[in-house]
């Protein structure tokens, strides 16, 4: 699952973009670190920095070759989705042999390998702690590479076995400490475990929906707006995920920010143009908006078949994550 995004008044930043700077950046202070006596060490960190770069484009460049067909019907898919897990392994391959060809001629085959290493070490590091620090859906994979990362990462810091467990040792205090005090922020963004608030709305076609209906079913509620960019590049996402599943046991609710938009004809006429066949319900007061406190757009809740809220998220969400959201509290 994505990273939960962070939400500034009606603004949501991509805390997921920021966290693979940011262990980017690690990387680059890891390998600065570990050639702070090497003469030629500024050439070095100035790949490294590069590598940065390079990991973030091909990452996010990634979905064209993962996904052609929708980046070229939404050229915004680019700007607001990547190529997931299989993205990451991507831009993770390219960076690392990146570092390693740039400096092999003149470093040979052993330094060059083990410039790479530790960026990618600390970069790892970095991102899965961010990951087991900011996402609910962290598991055992998640820990086990964390933990090997940061045992690489000691290992390659140190000149001698006895420093690398006094690094080692440092190293997981220090995460354990921002595991601490920053904690899972599950509970901070979404409610639960309890009730999703029922509501009663009607779609464009003058049929009733009423949440409570599809008690006994996985819910993803998704809210949106025609005049939002990010939406827009969302619905293909949206259609594609009710399409395989409108027989199944997972329902798609979309909720339009009615009160928000010209007039109802505005949201029928998008969704034919959008060729949009999922049902859509009509938010007119903006009543369910408030029940929910949703004040950016998109938002995607997850409600369970007991009725219960299991995560929210902000922003866009991707057919991948939708599902996996979806078939995990399905499960």
């Amino acid at each position: 699952m994505p990273l939960p995004n962070l939400q500034l008044g009606t603004f949501v930043l991509n805390i997921e973009l920021l966290v693979y700077v940011a262990a980017g950046m690690i990387g680059v202070l890891a390998l600065r670190f570990r050639l702070r006596e090497y003469a030629d060490r500024a050439r070095l960190v100035s790949d490294a920095w590069n590598a940065v770069f390079l990991w973030i484009a091909v990452w996010k460049a990634s979905l064209l070759l993962l996904d052609p067909a929708a980046v070229v019907a939404h050229p915004l898919s680019l700007l607001f989705f990547s190529g997931g897990v299989k993205g990451i392994w991507l831009a993770s391959a390219s960076s690392l042999g990146f570092i390693f060809l740039r400096s092999y001629r003149k470093e040979g085959i052993r330094r060059s390998a083990a410039a790479a290493t530790i960026w990618g070490a600390g970069m790892a590091s970095a991102a899965l702690l961010a990951h087991l620090v900011l996402s609910s859906s962290a598991g055992n994979l998640d820990y086990a590479g964390f933990i090997a990362a940061i045992i690489l990462l000691a290992a390659l810091l140190s000149p001698s076995p006895r420093r690398a467990a006094q690094a080692l040792g440092t190293l997981l205090v220090a995460a354990m400490v921002v595991y601490t005090v920053l904690g899972p922020t599950t509970s901070r963004n979404v409610r639960s475990e309890q009730s999703a608030p029922d509501f009663e709305l009607t779609d464009l076609n003058g049929n009733s929906v009423r949440l409570s209906d599809y008690r006994g079913k996985t819910i993803v509620m998704n809210f949106w707006a025609t005049w939002c960019r990010v939406c827009q590049a969302e619905m293909p996402h949206v259609e594609k995920f009710y399409q395989n599943n409108k027989d199944g046991d997972i329902v798609v609710i979309s909720v339009n920010a009615t009160s928000q938009e010209r007039s109802a004809a505005v949201v029928e006429k998008y969704a034919g143009v959008g060729g949009m066949s999922f049902p859509i319900a009509l938010d007119p007061q903006g009543d369910v908006l408030k029940q929910y406190g949703v004040t950016a757009f998109p938002t995607t809740y997850i409600i369970d078949p007991s009725g219960k809220v299991k995560n929210r998220y902000l922003g866009a969400i991707s057919y991948d994550d939708m599902t996996k959201a979806a078939k995990t509290r399905n499960s």
